[in-house]
């Protein structure tokens, strides 16, 4: 009776957010309430458990999600994506620039939103993949690739920090297998770029106020401080996971002063400071409600009430005990079973698009099911994590907000869009769901 309860809440979420188009946050409010009462638990055991998931998840990723929106917003407005991008080009050659878009991509994504980074860039490939006679299409998949393979994977994004907090995985090693597994999709994807869109031809697509205030945009320093908003908070982060594995030979005071300065807050804390007032002059009117920083905060405020309603729902559901509900086989599945949670997570993004809500919501279902699918260690939690995100990505079609961004604005139809952008996502999720497993394997 509960796996149907369960079953007819998470249909109704996504019919509710993907037919109604309400916003996600009284839906899954709504959703975990309706599944607390009709368990049995009480109104206010039910009202408890949501307010205390709430409380949790935003103070655990809180702090970290802000952060990082600053970082992103404020690097988008300076000009440092262009100084990222044309370095990459330049150390890649003009003739082989969609490898570069697909590493500029899978750079960038890591701090801003892929449909902003996808809608700024694009307009820099268009401009050297025609002087070079190059396949646009080739490119624009080939960005688009890496930037959802990122997006998806790599946290201080919202649905790897989401899913984190929730499985309460270690930020060090979804860091690392994160990373590891976009690379993977990375590459997967540039290849079959290259393959399918070579004999592709693209219309000239949209522009918008986004792209002109990036060409606006003259950064004003080295090259290298374009870089240190995302370098700096993903070294401490590091170099903090690698005092915790080599803690006994390290001095204690290191050790103490990497728990504190790789600490996610810590980390993302000094790279939005770096982002605010290093890689471009700091103005009085940009710190204010009305300015860049109240833009951010508002951006940071719609993922923090998604995220926080995705941890109370999961904070019910963690009441119920799934393992006498579950066939014997399920528990001798070893590093399949993280085909589970991918499995939740692919559903939730095919029916609904989005793959922040699909990755809160499978990683809700997957909470309780941990235990039972022998998924407790740090380095199986961590996979866990990546596993959800990686259903995540699969697939990216026409109810997905970053598709049409993709066939907008680079020029695509829809066919187009289908061949090029659907399929490509579903190739690079396959090809990082192996290497999560290969990873599992090997761990």
């Amino acid at each position: 009776m509960t796996i149907v309860l369960l079953a007819a809440v998470i249909a109704a979420i996504i019919i509710i957010t993907a037919v109604w188009k309400i916003h996600p946050l009284p839906v899954l409010l709504l959703g975990g309430f309706a599944f607390g009462i009709c368990n049995r638990y009480g109104v206010l055991d039910t009202l408890n458990l949501l307010s205390t998931g709430f409380g949790n998840t935003i103070r655990s990723i809180g702090i970290v999600i802000i952060a990082g929106t600053v970082i992103g917003c404020f690097m988008e407005r300076r000009g440092a994506l262009k100084v990222i991008a044309g370095k990459i080009i330049a150390l890649t050659g003009e003739k082989r620039t969609p490898l570069a878009m697909s590493i500029i991509g899978y750079v960038v994504s890591i701090c801003i939103f892929c449909d902003s980074a996808f809608i700024i860039l694009i307009g820099l490939w268009k401009k050297i993949g025609t002087l070079a006679k190059l396949p646009l299409a080739v490119g624009a998949t080939a960005l688009s690739m890496g930037l959802f393979a990122s997006h998806c994977f790599i946290p201080p994004t919202p649905g790897p920090l989401a899913a984190m907090s929730m499985l309460s995985a270690d930020f060090g090693y979804v860091l690392l297998f994160g990373s590891i597994a976009a690379l993977g999709a990375t590459a997967a994807g540039y290849l079959y770029a290259l393959r399918t869109g070579r004999n592709e031809v693209l219309e000239n697509g949209q522009e918008n106020a986004e792209m002109d205030a990036a060409d606006e945009a003259v950064f004003q320093h080295h090259w290298s401080i374009a870089f240190l908003p995302v370098v700096i908070p993903l070294l401490l982060i590091g170099l903090n996971s690698v005092a915790g594995v080599m803690k006994k030979s390290l001095p204690p005071f290191f050790t103490d002063f990497m728990s504190a300065a790789g600490h996610p807050i810590t980390a993302l804390t000094i790279g939005a400071l770096i982002a605010v007032f290093l890689i471009g002059k700091c103005r009085q009117a940009e710190l204010t409600v009305d300015g860049l920083m109240g833009k951010a905060v508002l951006d940071a405020a719609n993922i923090l009430a998604i995220t926080g309603a995705g941890g109370a729902f999961g904070e019910v559901l963690k009441k119920v005990d799934f393992s006498a509900m579950m066939p014997q086989q399920v528990h001798s599945m070893g590093i399949f079973a993280l085909l589970i949670p991918l499995a939740f997570a692919a559903v939730m993004k095919i029916a609904q698009g989005s793959s922040t809500l699909a990755i809160l919501t499978a990683a809700s279902v997957t909470v309780p099911l941990l235990e039972v699918l022998n998924l407790t260690s740090p380095v199986m939690r961590a996979l866990t994590c990546c596993a959800v995100c990686c259903g995540g990505m699969i697939v990216s079609h026409a109810n997905d907000s970053f598709f049409w961004v993709v066939v907008k604005f680079s020029g695509m139809n829809v066919r187009q869009g289908l061949k090029l952008q659907t399929l490509g996502t579903l190739v690079s999720g396959s090809a990082a769901a192996v290497i999560l497993l290969l990873l599992a394997l090997l761990g």
